[in-house]
C-alpha cells in the first residue's frame, strides 16, 4: 500500500548521514537536473541542427536572386531565436563559391549581421532578378487549384523582387 512505502522510504532516507562542513568555501552545489530535461535539451539541438542543415544555401550565381535567400534564410535563423551575433558567426556555412570567398575576403569589415546584409545585396543583386519579376508579374494568373494565399504571397515575392518600396496602391492594380 502507499503508507507502507512512505514508511519505508522514510526509513531509508532516515539513516542519510549528513556530514558538517565547517568551512562554507569547500561546499560543493549539488544540481539536480532531471533526466527529461536533459533528454529534451538534447532533443531540440538535435532538431534544431537537422533543421538548420536543410536551409537554403547562396552561392552568388546570376541565378540566383539574394534579396529571397537573405530573407529566407534571416527568417529561418530567427525561428531558432538566434541574435544578430550567432547569425552571423553561422553564415558562413550557408554560403558557397563566390559568396563563401566574398564573405571570407570581406570578414574584417562584416561585423554585424545588418553590414552583411547590407554588403551581400549590394555585391549579389543583379537587374536581371528585377526583369524576370517584371515578366512574371505580366503573366502571372491565378491557377485553378491554387489558393488565393498561395498566389498572394507569390505576387508580393514577385512586388519585392521588382521593387521593394513599390507602393500598396500599384501592388493592388497587379493583383
Amino acid at each position: 500500500s502507499d503508507q507502507s512505502q512512505v514508511s519505508e522510504e522514510f526509513k531509508r532516507l532516515s539513516v542519510i548521514e549528513i556530514e558538517q562542513i565547517n568551512n562554507p568555501t569547500e561546499q560543493r552545489h549539488i544540481v539536480y537536473r532531471p533526466i527529461s530535461f536533459i533528454m529534451t535539451e538534447k532533443l531540440i539541438n538535435t532538431i534544431l541542427s537537422n533543421n538548420l542543415e536543410k536551409l537554403p544555401k547562396f552561392g552568388g550565381k546570376r541565378n540566383e536572386n539574394v534579396k529571397k535567400w537573405l530573407l529566407d534564410i534571416t527568417n529561418e535563423l530567427n525561428l531558432v531565436n538566434l541574435d544578430d551575433r550567432q547569425k552571423l558567426s553561422v553564415i558562413q556555412t550557408f554560403l558557397l563559391d563566390d559568396a563563401r570567398r566574398w564573405f571570407t575576403n570581406n570578414m574584417a569589415m562584416i561585423t554585424e549581421w545588418s553590414i552583411f546584409a547590407i554588403q551581400i545585396q549590394k555585391t549579389f543583386s543583379s537587374p536581371i532578378h528585377q526583369e524576370l519579376a517584371i515578366k512574371k508579374i505580366g503573366a502571372r494568373q491565378q491557377g485553378l487549384d491554387e489558393t488565393i494565399l498561395h498566389y498572394y504571397n507569390d505576387m508580393m515575392e514577385l512586388f519585392d523582387t521588382m521593387d521593394t518600396d513599390m507602393n500598396e496602391q500599384l501592388k493592388v492594380a497587379y493583383l
